[in-house]
């Protein structure tokens, strides 16, 4: 089948879930086309990744306040004649569009062209823009449109995805029959994590003799990389050696430096900013304990971070705060210890605990465990063959 991608907000590459999605059904026999947004320095046209990729070009994208209003009004809907121009020039199969902004539209489409639909929900899109937004009024306004948008969507779409289990019962409460919804969890494809074992740099010399916590990802809000800090000094007091890693960036990262400079632990903190993902995997390697400390909200409760799948590749014992869906992938896997959300005396409470009474490599087996059996791409993957194989 000729399968059109449509990705919503960002740019392609370095989306992680549909450069994975999209080579799986390449190698099943498919071709596929995205049409995305065009980022700096990006040809209009050209394959990546066995992917036909089409960018259009939005303007006042680089302006803060004017881009987001007009993408969530007027752009979202200007994508529809693009859409048609490719399914009419490579006779798409099916229509598959990547979260909420693009999702009415696309459907529009796909009921023009009497064609099947997949939306492909990679977050709770709404909750996450009301959690994390600065413009706070605005947003209210827009997510009041956009929940009609979704209950729209969600209705006229043929098969919806999710990441996690958990999102099920929010969509069931909608009206989406449950036989409509099929899980695909974002984890990693250990084929590729084992080619780049060559290429991942050794750090190892650089953070010996320390007891290495390491976060990856990006700093925002919602992630609780302000009450990781918080634990550090409690951690310090039992672990003299303990270093925290911190490997990523995002619009946090200013105050959480601050912070730690405040309570003084400067040093016994490592900001690496953004690397690559060769790097990320090199800084992971060489960990002791990996976190993710995730405040509680309605977006995170239904969260399937990539990072889960990549702690649990390495073998690394995972500390994980109570939000719904890392507490029952922890609780059913035994590859790791919850705390309390926001409970930074908890945490540090719960790293000791696994330092202090040998459970490095008890969790760290089981969280291997886990990867080999059941979260891993090439088991994920088949379910999203398997969907295409109906539809076909």
């Amino acid at each position: 089948m000729n399968i059109l991608m449509v990705l919503s907000d960002n740019t392609y590459p370095p989306d992680i879930r549909v450069k994975k999605e999209a080579r799986s059904l390449i190698d099943a026999g498919h071709r596929v086309f995205l049409i995305c947004r065009r980022g700096a320095n990006q040809a209009k046209n050209e394959v990546v990744d066995g992917i036909h990729v089409y960018r259009i070009d939005l303007p006042f994208s680089s302006i803060p306040l004017i881009f987001p209003f007009l993408y969530l009004t007027i752009y979202r809907f200007i994508i529809i004649p693009y859409i048609l121009s490719i399914v009419k020039k490579h006779k798409i199969d099916v229509l598959h569009v990547h979260d909420l902004p693009y999702a009415l539209a696309t459907c529009i489409v796909g009921k023009i062209i009497k064609k099947p639909v997949i939306f492909d929900m990679h977050e709770d899109y709404i909750a996450m823009m009301l959690y994390t937004s600065k413009h706070k009024f605005i947003i209210r306004i827009l997510s009041k449109i956009l929940e009609v948008e979704e209950k729209i969507a969600l209705k006229m779409s043929t098969k919806i995805i999710v990441v996690v289990e958990e999102e099920i019962g929010r969509l069931v409460k909608l009206g989406v029959p449950t036989q409509k919804i099929v899980v695909i969890h974002n984890t990693e494809d250990p084929n590729e994590l084992d080619k780049l074992q060559s290429s991942i740099p050794d750090f190892s010399e650089q953070f010996r003799d320390k007891f290495v916590i390491t976060y990856i990802g990006g700093f925002s809000r919602h992630r609780g990389l302000d009450v990781l800090i918080k634990a550090m000094p409690l951690i310090l007091d039992e672990i003299p050696n303990a270093h925290l890693l911190l490997v990523g960036d995002g619009v946090m990262k200013d105050h959480l430096v601050k912070m730690c400079e405040k309570i003084g632990i400067e040093d016994k903190v490592t900001f690496t900013g953004w690397v690559s993902f060769e790097e990320a995997l090199g800084y992971l390697k060489i960990s002791d304990v990996c976190v993710i400390p995730y405040h509680k909200t309605r977006q995170t409760n239904k969260s399937f971070p990539h990072k889960l799948s990549q702690y649990m590749y390495f073998g690394k014992p995972i500390v994980v705060s109570d939000v719904d869906s890392l507490k029952r992938i922890v609780e059913e896997t035994g590859c790791g210890i919850i705390f309390k959300a926001g409970d930074h005396e908890d945490l540090a409470k719960k790293i000791i605990e696994v330092k202090k009474h040998n459970l490095l490599k008890e969790l760290g087996e089981k969280a291997r465990e886990a990867f080999e059996r059941k979260y891993n791409w090439n088991n994920t993957s088949k379910k999203l063959i398997e969907l295409y194989s109906i539809l076909s």
